[in-house]
């Protein structure tokens, strides 16, 4: 049974994530979220928030209280929207900043049923 769960327009750098998610793809919920808590990284944080969110929503929705056994088995980072600011310059110009924003998905499913 998989279980999802999504943060969208994050404000963390898409690379950063991706290095971050790097690290828990794979593993058993518990451990990912123990690896993360240790991880002094901002978008760690994000990323174990929307694990406990798929936790959370196995739980609630699914009715699975033994969720021991799952796993992460798809971490996607995707580009979102970036923001747009404007910082002004000299002459009365203004340049444009682009800060970026993240989509997290998060599915989790039965470490029997993941490959």
């Amino acid at each position: 049974m998989d279980v999802k769960a999504t943060a969208k327009f994050v404000r963390v750098s898409t690379r950063r994530a991706r290095e971050v998610a790097a690290l828990v793809r794979g593993k058993q919920v518990e451990e990912a979220i123990a690896i993360l808590k240790f991880t002094p990284r901002k978008a760690a944080g994000l990323i174990a928030k929307v694990i406990k969110s798929a936790v959370a929503n196995a739980e609630e929705n699914f009715k699975i209280r033994d969720v021991t056994r799952f796993k992460v088995s798809e971490l996607r980072i995707e580009m979102g929207p970036p923001m747009k600011r404007f910082t002004p310059r000299a002459y009365g110009r203004a340049s444009l900043i682009r800060k970026p924003t993240t989509h997290i998905k998060v599915v989790i499913a039965d470490s029997s049923e993941v490959k």
